[in-house]
């Protein structure tokens, strides 16, 4: 016969739940810091991640550019045809053979062939910001890049959203955000309204001989530079409110305020990562493009053209990639 055995009865454990510490009324809450702009306070430290180097942003930037060969090869093909009928036109801006004659009469051969080519890439530089055509062309350059930075900045974020997506459809539905963009660069054109009139400023100083010593020279530079600060402290979120003002429904106002919120505590990095891409396309410029203008002037001049082109796109890229890292 089996032996029947009594299992003993499993004691129930409660489970002891701690009640949450009660704050007692007179306890001080410490506030948390709050940032305003143009007081003296102390740094408040920023908990989020840092912003990727400079380098990164870049090769992020070439990446949204090989995600999307095909679509960038359409750009470059329409937005270098329009700009090269309409702002820098078909003959060359810049007569290389009467700069070479006349430096050959100043200097020797090998010292002429070095102004020739330095003093051409600055006129390649300035006809790329004027245009052929003045006051015209540079309203249709603007027109053009308006127009192109909308288009790209739907390609890119719809391609990372991963929906098909066409240059065609990105310059047919890119533009519905065209008014609030507009108004966008509306205040940003008002925020670099002090830079203006301390550039007005000082010029008119220096050249009307108001300004003697070194002391004088040097306190009028610093107010200079104050006031291009002061710009470039505002702009610094504006351009940023450029991407948010393109996503659904969104209103000027209100992309600028995000925009301000995104960028607090970090608007000097965030200069120094956009400078970063001017030095960038600067580089480019000068290492493609100038030694082609002691070997092949004719040649260099459109190698200018097609590197500015596709600086577009670069820029653009590479400002998206900054923005999508401050979100």
């Amino acid at each position: 016969m089996a032996i029947k055995t009594k299992k003993k009865p499993v004691k129930q454990t409660k489970k002891i739940v701690k009640e949450p510490k009660t704050v007692n009324a007179d306890a001080k809450v410490r506030k948390k810091p709050k940032y305003k702009s143009f007081r003296p306070h102390r740094r408040i430290k920023d908990h989020r991640d840092p912003l990727p180097s400079w380098w990164e942003l870049f090769k992020k930037s070439l990446s949204l550019i090989g995600e999307n060969k095909k679509q960038i090869a359409w750009f470059f093909v329409i937005y270098g045809a329009l700009n090269l009928i309409l702002v820098r036109g078909i003959e060359s801006p810049v007569d290389t053979e009467s700069l070479k004659e006349t430096f050959n009469i100043i200097f020797d051969s090998e010292t002429a062939t070095l102004a020739t080519g330095f003093t051409s890439f600055g006129l390649l530089l300035d006809a790329s910001t004027r245009g052929a055509g003045g006051e015209l062309a540079q309203g249709y350059q603007t027109i053009l890049l308006i127009i192109s930075t909308l288009a790209l900045i739907w390609l890119y974020r719809n391609q990372q959203a991963g929906n098909k997506v066409t240059m065609k459809m990105a310059f047919y539905r890119g533009m519905y955000p065209l008014i609030p963009f507009v108004l966008v660069l509306a205040v940003i054109g008002l925020q670099m309204f002090p830079a203006i009139v301390g550039n007005f400023l000082y010029t008119a100083v220096i050249e009307a001989g108001l300004v003697v010593s070194g002391t004088e020279q040097a306190v009028w530079l610093v107010f200079f530079f104050a006031t291009v600060l002061l710009s470039l402290y505002m702009v610094s979120s504006s351009v940023i409110a450029l991407f948010i003002v393109t996503l659904p429904e969104m209103q000027p106002m209100e992309s600028l305020r995000q925009a301000t919120e995104l960028v607090r505590y970090r608007r000097f990095a965030l200069l120094r990562k956009a400078f970063a891409a001017m030095i960038i396309v600067f580089a480019i410029l000068f290492v493609v493009v100038l030694p082609i203008l002691f070997i092949a002037p004719a040649l260099a001049e459109w190698m200018f053209f097609s590197v500015t082109v596709i600086a577009v796109p670069l820029i653009v890229g590479y400002l998206f990639s900054l923005y999508r890292e401050l979100l």
